[in-house]
């Protein structure tokens, strides 16, 4: 299978939310140059020729209108044409000073391309001008066409024009060596000059290839409405197309067939190629994206999944030009079945695809590793009518995927982040301020003494509506005489909830690979690894000790998750820790997500749990659960498999070993944590689920011995942290704790617990 695309890098600069990024070049220094529509261009350079990354170099604001093409100049590498929305082009040099305007068109600039010492350019007056660069003086008019003319220049010089009744002609000096009306059924957007032929893209949705007299060679059809840009991998094996349907799509060149469709978020204006052949996308939601085949250059995973998930539901957002909206109500009992999902086999990595499950739409992205379709978004049919005016959110785990009325983006440098980092706080009115705030901090991991001002930062930022929400949530300050009194006041806590992950991340990488080495010659021929094989697994160590730095490649991941799976059970104990200290690495995220999130997996482990719950293989796999808490993907993963995972534990800590016993307190406490912040209101409470994980923790505290100490304080804690979203329910597991005369416990324990902690237990079971 190809490699294909991952994300690599996003970049914003240009001014505005609202800006769309219209125009894309590479410049001959190798720095990138793009246009926005709010009439700026940003240079994006490397801050040295080592690094994969690029950043924010300069901005030029020479044109009063949006800027619709950008070309690189050949004399100086850096220097760039522009071609501008106030119907002049310009010429800027690599110091960021324009040197040169051409003015005389009648109409807004789209297209330009240097020609030697002279300029060509395409506007939306239906005419291609040639100009002087020296002087910015006009040589020549043609008449190319119908409205909007697009323009490139051929190797012999000869200029080839696109226009926007879907004519496509070449010139020879001032005439016309041939014309092809009706090249396309609609305007034709650019022109691409190949070593054999012509690339057009058209709003017909089409690209099409053309010979050098005019002769249709090939077409690429797949696209889903107008295509905006073409260009060539520098190998001239990949062609990539970028259209109004959110998608740069990528192409085999030679058989015409699409490989991969990259979604974006919004429509996907200009594309360009970089020399180490990564490319890069410009689009309508004011980001410039990079994408690669090269592991070592791709963005976090975190990263690479919320971009997917937002433009997954961006087929959702009713946008103005109608490129990416919900099927109306005439096509929606034509949509597929969700049943019928599985038999129904995607074409490419990327394809998005919409299922019908009753009365919600459900968008997917075919995963061609996995074969099968990922969901990525849930939408309920008709609901996209609703609060217009209302902004969208991508959800995660804490936020509901919808509209609000406020997306703020909140800045994280007082918090202990980067500077300049900062991220999404979606709210609504009429919601308690202080609620969103918790939520928002337990969300982002920082600690509670950031909720007040997150608070206030969302009343000043929502004006009346969190305030009279926030004076509602504290009414009590404003009651008459006559009201029912108000309650009392809720406990400041110091020590609950708990929201840092119990995990298990040191290892003894030597021994471990040793010792899988050793099984290696000792299991069976079919399942051993070949010596390719053992050095990839080497190398994924090593990999291992550099942290989550890393990357790996997929020959490391195959051999460490897929060939060391299928090992007898008396061999299997050192790949379940492996697999623990890959637990530690954001790449184990690939391995739990997707349709079966990981199941294989955790059912593996789960049933070799149970086999043996107090030995080595018990220890591998109870620290194995309680490390898949450490990132997202793979602690949702788990959570799901809540009621299986809490079967398995119920035995080790009655029977284990005492490192077994703390590993399996552990899980308990990181399955309280997610019971905690998954219920963050208006979301439920498993109630459920946490009487069992306090029954749990409670029948342990009730056998546990004078070596238990620190599965007890973990268990200990697990029962607080539930305590607190309890104490707003119906109380089951405050009335387990008081059956079982828990807070005489605790008290009893103080010395072990601290002071802190049983002040908590008695604020919550007063």
């Amino acid at each position: 299978m190809d490699v294909e695309f991952e994300l690599s890098q996003q970049l914003k600069g240009h001014d505005g939310d609202e800006c769309q990024v219209r125009s894309v070049a590479v410049l001959g220094d190798g720095s990138i140059a793009t246009g926005g529509s709010r009439c700026d261009v940003v240079i994006w350079k490397r801050p040295n020729p080592e690094a994969s990354k690029f950043e924010l170099f300069r901005k030029v604001n020479h044109h009063s209108g949006a800027v619709l093409a950008i070309s690189p100049s050949a004399a100086q590498p850096g220097a760039f044409f522009t071609g501008s929305h106030d119907k002049t082009a310009a010429h800027t040099d690599a110091s960021g000073v324009t040197t040169v305007h051409f003015v005389g068109h009648g109409g807004p600039v789209c297209s330009v391309e240097q020609r030697g010492s002279q300029l060509v350019t395409g506007s939306w007056d239906g005419t291609a001008k040639v100009w002087d660069i020296s002087n910015g003086t006009e040589v020549q008019t043609l008449k190319a066409g119908k409205n909007a003319i697009v323009v490139a220049v051929l190797g012999s010089g000869d200029i080839a024009t696109g226009s926007q009744d879907g004519c496509l002609s070449l010139f020879k000096g001032s005439d016309v060596a041939w014309k092809k009306e009706n090249a396309h059924l609609e305007k034709i957007n650019a022109i691409l000059v190949t070593p054999t032929g012509l690339l057009t893209a058209s709003h017909d949705s089409n690209v099409k290839m053309w010979s050098f007299d005019g002769y249709e060679l090939a077409s690429f059809c797949g696209h889903n409405n107008f295509v905006y840009d073409v260009k060539l991998s520098m190998d001239k094996k990949n062609l990539y197309s970028v259209a109004d349907d959110c998608t740069l799509k990528v192409w085999n060149f030679e058989n015409n067939t699409c490989k991969q469709s990259l979604v974006h978020a919004a429509a996907v204006w200009q594309v360009a190629v970089l020399e180490n052949e990564d490319v890069v996308s410009v689009c309508s939601d004011s980001t410039v994206r990079i994408w690669s085949m090269d592991p070592h250059r791709f963005a976090a995973e975190s990263e690479r999944q919320a971009q997917k998930e937002m433009a997954t539901h961006a087929m959702f957002k009713p946008l103005k030009n109608g490129s990416c909206s919900v099927p109306t109500e005439q096509t929606f009992d034509q949509i597929m079945e969700i049943d019928a999902m599985a038999a129904f086999e995607g074409q490419m990595t990327g394809e998005v695809k919409c299922f019908k499950d009753g009365d919600d739409i459900v968008g997917c992205q075919w995963n061609s590793k996995t074969k099968a379709w990922d969901k990525m978004a849930s939408f309920k049919y008709g609901a996209e009518e609703q609060a217009a005016e209302k902004q969208w959110y991508i959800g995660d785990q804490y936020f509901p995927f919808g509209q609000y009325d406020y997306v703020f983006n909140v800045d994280m440098s007082e918090a202990g982040k980067p500077a300049g980092e900062s991220k999404a706080l979606p709210y609504n009115k009429g919601q308690n301020p202080m609620e969103v705030a918790e939520t928002f901090c337990t969300r982002e991991g920082i600690h509670r003494s950031y909720v007040e001002q997150v608070r206030q930062f969302i009343i000043q930022n929502a004006g009346g509506a969190a305030a009279a929400a926030a004076a509602a949530g504290n009414s009590s300050s404003t009651q008459s005489s006559s009201s029912k009194p108000a309650p009392p006041p809720e406990p400041t806590l110091a020590v609950f909830p708990v929201l840092e992950v119990c995990a298990f991340k040191d290892g003894k990488f030597e021994p471990l690979q040793n010792k899988v080495l050793e099984f290696n010659a000792q299991v069976p021929e079919a399942q051993r690894l070949e010596a390719l094989e053992c050095q990839h697994f080497q190398d994924a160590i090593g990999k291992l000790k550099l942290g989550v730095s890393s990357e790996f490649r997929p020959c490391e991941k195959e051999v460490v998750w897929r060939k060391l799976k299928e090992w007898p059970q008396d061999k299997i104990f050192p790949v379940i820790d492996l697999w623990r200290l890959f637990l530690n690495h954001p790449s184990s995220a690939d391995v739990f997500k997707g349709s079966d999130r990981g199941t294989p997996y955790l059912v593996q482990v789960l049933q070799l749990f149970q086999s043996d719950p107090s030995g080595p293989l018990g220890l591998c796999c109870a620290r194995f659960l309680s490390n898949m808490f450490i990132y997202q993907t793979n602690k949702y993963a788990a959570f799901d498999k809540r009621d299986l995972i809490l079967k398995a534990l119920e035995p080790a800590l009655v029977q284990g070993s005492k490192h077994v016993k703390i590993a399996a307190a552990s899980v308990l406490l990181n399955l309280a944590e997610v019971l905690y912040e998954s219920s963050q209101p208006p979301k439920p409470w498993d109630a459920a689920c946490a009487e069992v994980v306090a029954r749990l923790a409670l029948d342990f505290l009730s056998k546990a011995g004078s070596e238990d100490v620190d599965a007890v304080k973990r268990s200990v804690l697990a029962i607080g942290t539930l305590l607190v979203r309890d104490k707003k329910h119906e109380g089951q597991v405050a009335a387990r704790c008081k059956e079982a005369n828990f807070l005489a416990k605790v008290q009893g324990l103080e010395s072990m617990l601290g002071g802190s902690t049983v002040s908590d237990f008695k604020s919550l079971l007063a």
